[in-house]
């Protein structure tokens, strides 16, 4: 059980499930539904404070602030894209720095979200891979992301992606503590269709996590040879791509589901046709869908972007021959906000665009 104690020894009231808030609750001597109030009065209400709880009794109240701490990110920016897309740098009470990415899309508003601060994969071309890992996120701070960009919004959250700084996976007991919070009622309430985990395939934790929720997963696949992605992904030395790919086939997937291989495109890398063809061998079988993902260029990478021909005649190969294939739109590229770009921390005013969205605290 994550419990984060501060010096004081107050426990961090976000990172418990509400069952284990009621344990807690109990062991004060108070009545186990003041818990499920006070739940409540955190995630749907954004509570900063017990204080704020006026309908707990003020012993309750009292008792509570000397057993929890509710904790908050402090949002130093938020910048915004061209088209549309905002990113939030967000600082931890440790002083870390980590971003999340707003992305909206039609009907559609997804939020991109960080899970560690840096990340240890290394993966060549991600820029978060260049800082190393610094430290997991607590199960607070991975659910406050959500939370706290929703109040500054008049419009819901559609859509969650575990797809920001860091593998999710490698962060496992956290990441699923905080998304038991994401997914329970009581709380931000997101249904599991519209919850999804990217990883770069860290097979026994891919395993664990079907088991234990039913969230969508994504798997970075980027390569179609185990020399190709030995290359561009330092994972594929513990669990080789036929480790992943075997694994993937196996996964309980639900009636509806399908796992998304995400494939990022490099060019002279991994576009060429004959990648094409190895990938629709790769598929074959698989209860799954192909995520076209054109590289995006930065200075400190010398690789580079495919032709937007080279992309549609990959994708439309890829089609013909029955795989389920989009390509992800470039969005955010103007802030450093796109796929692969998280990392490169460039604070501007918060106030202004939760001022402008609605009026709530930032942080």
């Amino acid at each position: 059980m994550p419990r984060y104690p501060r010096a004081d020894g107050r426990l961090d009231f976000k990172s418990l499930t509400l069952d284990e808030i009621e344990a807690e609750i109990a062991g004060l001597g108070s009545e186990k539904f003041r818990a499920l109030t006070a739940y409540k009065w955190v995630w749907q209400r954004g509570a900063r404070t017990f204080a704020e709880m006026k309908n707990i009794a003020t012993p309750v109240r009292v008792a509570m602030d000397e057993k929890f701490y509710i904790g908050w990110l402090e949002c130093e920016g938020v910048i915004e894209s061209a088209d549309g897309t905002t990113k939030f740098l967000w600082k931890t009470d440790d002083g870390y720095q980590i971003e999340s990415v707003l992305i909206p899309d039609g009907d559609r508003l997804t939020l991109c979200v960080s899970s560690q601060v840096g990340c240890a994969m290394a993966c060549t071309f991600c820029l978060t891979g260049d800082l190393g890992l610094k430290r997991h996120l607590r199960p607070s701070e991975i659910a406050n992301q959500p939370l706290q960009i929703k109040a500054g919004l008049d419009t819901r959250i559609t859509n969650v992606v575990m797809m920001g700084m860091g593998e999710p996976l490698h962060n496992f007991d956290n990441l699923v503590a905080a998304l038991r919070t994401y997914l329970a009622e009581d709380a931000l309430g997101f249904s599991h269709r519209k919850v999804t985990v990217s990883t770069v395939g860290l097979v026994p934790a891919m395993q664990k996590l079907a088991e234990l929720l039913r969230v969508n997963l994504a798997v970075s696949l980027n390569a179609t040879t185990e020399e190709q992605r030995r290359a561009v992904m330092p994972i594929t030395r513990k669990h080789s791509m036929a480790e992943l790919l075997e694994a993937c086939r196996t996964l309980p997937i639900m009636q509806h589901k399908r796992i998304t291989f995400e494939y990022v495109m490099m060019g002279g890398v991994n576009d060429s046709m004959d990648d094409a063809a190895r990938l629709v061998d790769l598929m074959a079988g698989m209860k799954a869908k192909v995520n076209l993902i054109p590289y995006n260029e930065n200075p400190s990478r010398d690789i580079r972007r495919p032709s937007d021909e080279r992309v549609h005649d990959f994708q439309t190969f890829l089609v013909h021959r029955g795989v389920q294939c989009s390509v992800r739109s470039t969005r955010g590229i103007d802030i450093s906000a796109a796929c692969g770009q998280l990392g490169k921390a460039d604070p501007r005013s918060a106030t202004d665009w939760f001022s402008r969205n609605r009026t709530a605290s930032p942080a």
